[in-house]
């Protein structure tokens, strides 16, 4: 078995400010996940994102005070800062409090970055750094504070002569574009590129993508591949976040086959050459999953007497029993149109996906997408409850077909999906620059040569 022929690397952008596509990795070295999301939850995401004086009056009156015994003991290290993790229960007022700030400082700071950031989105493990100057007497002055959500971007907390300011900044990036090359065994896909010298995730994810459309095991010889990958990098040199795939390419039943990993929005898709969706060519019965785990159905499709008015009337969907509190997840891969409180729907959620299909869950206790945002199939999308016109917990689901309701325990089949618009646009453009890097893999007498820029 062949190993890696070679690995060229190319310069994509230097340093400079993320551009998209743009991808928060959930498992980056950086520990992403614990960031803040500026994502609404429900249709009072609205208010949430407006400074509440009084909630953050309120969180810093119930700081607990902190002695100079306290703060001698553990004091800011000789720079003036202090590196802090959210745990469980904290809140950005009392963690600050607790290192023996003054209250009306703690309560200006936190003004100043609610009006940048909704306060409730910081999460258990993010990092914040705290910035403090000790006067000759021992009194402690908060002069800064910073918080990274993310790889690409800061937000900076500044004392200034009337209080405080925050803002958020880009953080620069470098991005460099790395090709690697060799073969892969079909009885060891995964374990022949590791011996390559690939990153494990780049591995996984070009062979999940090349699954959808070629069978690599069912190969009688190694297969021939091409993979471009892109790395992140600050301008320390340190990686900021894993690897992301970019293109694959093998050589397999005297054809070459050319997948790319286009992001688009908040979605990623495995995209082929001519601009079809790979998810789309899936060979199941419906391309619907279920939106909970137990379909416990308690109401069908077609006429009913509702159970509230007593009136005989068309019920457009199936209800599902389920607890409040049951994650809904997506049924298929869409965008969503609408996240609000819908009459007597409750809380909704209606999702387009490709086909001129619609999805729609309703009675929600509580929702955790935006409309415009872009989903996967199975991604949670709200949580169950009994809100608008119900008589117990659970989920009410619909699906339309070109506007109409459909019964969702029909089945659904959808043929192979293209991008269209401006996603095929941006998909262009998005390969052009990728093809640019690509050494190529072409067929000379049955064989795989490598073709070489000059």
């Amino acid at each position: 078995m062949a190993l890696a022929l070679g690995i060229a690397v190319t310069e994509y952008t230097t340093y400079t400010p993320v551009i998209s596509p743009d991808i928060i990795d959930d498992d980056a070295s950086t520990d992403e996940n614990a960031g803040i999301s500026d994502e609404s939850n429900d249709s009072d995401a609205e208010a949430d994102d407006k400074v509440d004086d009084r909630a953050v009056a309120d969180e810093v009156a119930q700081m607990p005070s902190s002695s100079a015994t306290e703060i001698q003991a553990d004091p800011f290290s000789p720079s003036g800062e202090k590196e802090i993790t959210l745990s469980s229960g904290d809140t950005f007022a009392t963690v600050i409090g607790k290192l023996g700030f003054d209250k009306t400082d703690v309560y200006l700071a936190s003004k100043s970055l609610s009006k940048v950031v909704n306060l409730k989105t910081l999460k258990v493990g993010q990092k914040l750094i705290v910035k403090g100057k000790r006067d000759s007497s021992g009194e402690l002055t908060l002069t800064g504070i910073e918080i990274r959500p993310n790889y690409h971007e800061k937000i900076v907390v500044s004392k200034n002569e009337t209080g405080y300011s925050a803002e958020r900044i880009e953080i620069p990036v470098k991005k460099v574009i790395r090709s690697i090359s060799g073969s892969i065994s079909p009885k060891a896909p995964l374990g022949s590129l590791k011996k390559c010298g690939m990153k494990t995730n780049i591995a996984t994810d070009a062979l999940r993508g090349l699954s959808q459309i070629v069978n690599i095991k069912s190969s009688k010889t190694p297969v021939d591949f091409e993979f471009l990958y892109q790395d992140y990098y600050d301008n320390e040199g340190s990686v900021v976040r894993k690897p992301e795939l970019l293109y694959a390419s093998v050589f397999i039943g005297g054809k070459i086959r050319r997948i790319y990993k286009f992001t688009y929005g908040d979605l990623s898709e495995f995209i082929d050459n001519n601009g079809t969706i790979l998810s789309s060519l899936s060979k199941t019965k419906s391309m619907l999953d279920k939106p909970v785990g137990l379909m416990k159905i308690t109401s069908k499709f077609g006429l009913r007497r509702h159970p509230i008015t007593g009136q005989i009337r068309a019920h457009n969907g199936i209800d599902i029993s389920a607890p409040v509190g049951t994650p809904v997840r997506a049924t298929a891969d869409g965008v969503v149109t609408k996240a609000m409180y819908y009459s007597g729907y409750g809380r909704y959620v209606r999702i387009s996906h490709y086909g001129k299909i619609e999805t729609a869950y309703a009675h929600l206790s509580r929702i955790v997408v935006r409309r415009g945002q872009q989903v996967k199939k199975g991604q949670i999308i709200a949580y169950s409850g009994n809100s608008g016109q119900t008589t117990a917990a659970h989920v009410h689901y619909e699906v339309h077909m070109c506007g109409k309701p459909i019964n969702p325990l029909g089945g659904v089949s959808q043929g192979p999906q293209k991008l269209v618009g401006d996603r095929l646009y941006k998909f262009n453009q998005f390969k052009r620059r990728i093809n640019l890097q690509v050494v190529g893999l072409t067929v000379n007498k049955h064989k795989v040569v490598k073709l070489h820029r000059y």
